[in-house]
């Protein structure tokens, strides 16, 4: 029971779609001259466009799901708390940014890196197009969850907090039967195609080493 549960977990389909993604993408860019090849590679591009459309897609309305309804749930403390939150996650922000710099400036330059990057293979035109736009940018749903959740908790309105909270379950819905079963498959695409392109051998290697 527990060797199917560790087979059935995410964590393990995501590893397991990276190594055939990285195998499958590796056998491409040694036969893509084959006919079957070239098509399989066309569809592994279209493939991780639509799906990476979907979950661009499904991103604004995560973030209003979960956010919005947890600001709610602050009460009459949610403008402080939020505050607080905004005020640590900013200078954490900061702070990493300018450890970020110094670990460049004082490491970087002590290292031997001889990036060999050029050769890369491009990848074939889509087959086949599907465009699925955001309802709005990523800054937008969070300023309006922000905006949505502290003006319901103000008001103490018990209608838009029900609203919020049903839209969380749908938006659980969403992830648990589309995205997640759907991950896998991206993360397969994604890796497939920077095989296929010669990221993983060339530069890989460099950002490991950084590392």
């Amino acid at each position: 029971m527990k060797k199917n549960n560790i087979l059935n977990s995410l964590p393990f389909r995501l590893l397991l779609a990276l190594v055939i993604g990285i195998v499958v993408g590796l056998f491409l860019n040694k036969s893509d001259t084959n006919a079957l090849s070239v098509a399989l590679l066309n569809i592994i591009v279209t493939v991780k466009y639509i799906v990476g459309q979907f979950i661009g897609f499904c991103i604004p309305l995560i973030i209003i799901g979960f956010i919005a309804p947890s600001i709610t749930r602050l009460g009459s403390n949610a403008s402080r708390i939020l505050i607080v939150a905004l005020i640590i996650a900013y200078v954490s922000s900061i702070g990493a940014a300018f450890f970020a710099t110094a670990s460049g400036f004082l490491i970087l330059p002590n290292m031997s890196i001889t990036p060999d990057v050029e050769g890369l293979k491009e990848l074939p035109q889509l087959v086949f197009q599907l465009s699925i736009p955001a309802i709005m940018p990523v800054m937008s749903a969070l300023f309006f969850s922000v905006m949505v959740g502290l003006a319901a908790a103000w008001n103490r309105s018990e209608l838009i907090t029900g609203v919020l909270e049903e839209f969380q379950k749908v938006v659980l819905s969403i992830i648990t039967r589309f995205v997640i079963p759907v991950l896998p498959v991206l993360i397969g695409t994604t890796f497939a195609t920077l095989a296929y392109e010669g990221s993983i051998t060339k530069q890989l290697p460099v950002f490991i080493v950084i590392i």
